[in-house]
């Protein structure tokens, strides 16, 4: 095979890697067990005495399909390498625009940012869970917010080869210096990207699901000016120091699982905090495990619609 069309070759395969859309899926961050001889550092506390099992239904089940919000679409057109034919006939001309949808990694943790047709001034911060990234929350985001602003972003902390917010010492512990690290870094990341952007803090929900749903919780004790409003989903409290935060002003919206034996026990003691902060706090619980679905979709709606115009008077 000569150079020029091996070079085809390649540059039409990228193309369709580009091409090829997330699918929308429900979602289940299902974390690994803990290694045998983990070493927890003298300043974590592990809440359960005895370990408790992770969500056999959620993680042992094959992941059910659903279908994707559709994207637009443009065409492009195809430098002439020899390959241009092929990659038109797989692509049939079109691909997804890169555009803003693209990664970015030009702050200090990589992000999409994704417009909607309608904007209505409202934005949407989306945290994803143990080992996903940013893309996948924005089907739901979608559906919850279709006229909202969706900055997506990614964990930097890579452990057991998935992307994180912190680390984890068990599933229900974490390492303290860790948290306090990566929560600077996002309060100043979010700063810089709200500034660049021009999004409005007071019209911005901070959508985080179980380990990035942690992390929002962490940043409002630590930086309790930052998150006005937040949808906590399949979370709990995460810092083993309390902190003087005032959250008062902030509104939450928290949703266990019934059938979430890790995390649900947890939700309590979470909605807890909060309110003893300030924050004015809703707490639902779904029969659900700790998989995503489309009663997480109803809920967080019906709870938006009441806060929504709230968030534009202030």
């Amino acid at each position: 095979m000569g150079k020029p069309t091996l070079y085809a070759l390649l540059t039409g395969l990228s193309l369709i890697a580009a091409a090829y859309p997330a699918s929308a899926r429900i979602i289940i961050d299902c974390e690994k067990p803990a290694a045998a001889k983990t070493q927890v550092p003298a300043n974590t506390v592990d809440p359960l005495a005895v370990p408790a099992k992770t969500s056999a239904a959620a993680c042992g089940q094959k992941p059910l399909a659903a279908v994707a919000a559709p994207e637009k679409v443009q065409p492009i057109n195809i430098v002439a390498t020899g390959g241009a034919g092929m990659l038109k006939k797989a692509v049939k001309g079109e691909i997804v625009p890169q555009g803003e949808s693209a990664l970015r990694d030009d702050l200090a943790f990589k992000y999409r940012l994704y417009r909607p047709d309608e904007p209505n001034g409202d934005a949407m911060v989306l945290l994803h869970g143990s080992g996903q990234d940013e893309t996948s929350l924005v089907s739901l985001a979608t559906k919850i917010a279709p006229h909202a602003l969706l900055l997506a972003v990614r964990g930097r902390v890579v452990q057991d080869g998935t992307s994180r917010w912190y680390r984890r010492l068990t599933p229900v512990s974490f390492d303290q210096k860790d948290i306090h690290v990566e929560a600077k870094a996002f309060a100043g990341f979010l700063k810089q990207a709200t500034e660049k952007y021009k999004i409005d803090l007071n019209r911005t929900t901070f959508l985080g699901y179980s380990n990035g749903a942690n992390l929002v919780g962490a940043v409002m004790m630590l930086y309790p000016d930052m998150v006005k409003q937040a949808v906590l989903l399949r979370s709990m409290p995460v810092l083993t120091e309390n902190t003087d935060a005032n959250l008062a002003g902030a509104r939450v919206l928290t949703v266990s699982g019934v059938a979430d034996q890790t995390y649900a026990p947890f939700a309590p003691a979470l909605a807890t905090l909060l309110r003893s902060h300030g924050a004015a706090v809703e707490a639902r619980s779904i029969k659900s495990d700790h998989g995503l679905g489309n009663d997480d979709v109803k809920v967080v709606s019906e709870w938006l619609s009441g806060t929504s115009a709230q968030l534009k008077k202030n």
